[in-house]
């Protein structure tokens, strides 16, 4: 669980998948340095990667110390160093652990390393993730689990713009373990955050907090700039819905979303947060029978 040290912000990874599941605490800008302690990190899912690359540059903007503590696991960090996080860290930042020797492999196939989302770089990175999907997923379901993924990425470039960008990164599943092929792909951005974004939109001036945004930002047509901009989000969840089980997670403000799609099945549940993520942060994964 995060703690509070005298000065220091700490968040603790342990475990698998530490963010996807409970809260941060991360509010207090005042202090002086964060601390990432990934000692007892087990797993880490794209989320993990792409929110830690978010997340600290936020903190290091506006001048924060940021020290990231390396996994007691040679294998997890094996595996941090060769999906580029280290690399994304802010230039500042101190890593304290032992770095095993690399050996990088081509994975394209497979996975998209941590990438700093930008503009210019978005056709790039649909090209990479497409390939990853359609390796895995196959031409017919891998275009299908694309359909979502623009939405999410269209959402970092133009609604979370920021100085600091957006960090985007993907990994594929073959199924041998979990029984389902998998893609999970996770956006970061550091933006203005779904709330003050629906805002800026007259229709949306009456939205209350970060949780009413998310709702109405899962809801069709709905969008920040007034443009007809289709189904938006809801695209997200439904665009591989014929034999996919679509799971999402957002994060902006101090509002969660969970959203399950399978068929015609829809589960959803939302939450306020003791914390408060800057900007948006966003997990899909699209599972297929094996």
């Amino acid at each position: 669980m995060p703690a509070w040290h005298a000065g220091v912000v700490l968040l603790e990874l342990a475990g698998r998948h530490p963010l996807l599941r409970g809260n941060l605490r991360l509010q207090d800008r005042s202090r002086p340095e964060l601390m990432i302690d990934a000692r007892h990190l087990e797993f880490a899912s794209p989320l993990d990667l792409a929110a830690v690359a978010a997340l600290t540059h936020t903190h290091a903007v506006s001048g924060a110390e940021v020290t990231l503590l390396l996994p007691e696991s040679r294998s997890v960090t094996s595996y941090l160093q060769r999906m580029d996080l280290l690399k994304h860290l802010p230039e500042e930042a101190r890593v304290v652990g032992t770095l095993p020797h690399e050996v990088r492999n081509d994975h394209s196939a497979n996975l998209l390393e941590v990438t700093r989302l930008k503009e210019s770089a978005v056709g790039e990175v649909n090209q990479r993730i497409g390939f990853v999907a359609t390796t895995h997923l196959g031409k017919r379901f891998g275009r299908q689990a694309f359909t979502g993924l623009g939405e999410l990425i269209d959402n970092a470039v133009s609604h979370g713009a920021s100085s600091l960008g957006a960090f985007i990164t993907a990994q594929a599943y073959s199924g041998k373990t979990t029984g389902r092929r998998r893609l999970e792909v996770s956006v970061c951005d550091t933006g203005m955050g779904v709330l003050d974004h629906l805002r800026r939109n007259p229709q949306h001036s009456d939205v209350a907090d970060s949780v009413q945004a998310l709702e109405r930002a899962l809801s069709p047509r709905v969008s920040g700039t007034g443009e007809d901009r289709g189904n938006g989000l809801p695209d997200v969840l439904s665009g591989a819905k014929e034999t996919a089980i679509t799971s999402l997670i957002l994060r902006s403000g101090n509002g969660a979303v969970t959203a399950s799609h399978y068929r015609e099945h829809i589960f959803t549940a939302y939450q306020h947060t003791t914390d408060r993520v800057t900007g948006t942060w966003a997990w899909l994964r699209v599972s297929f029978p094996a």
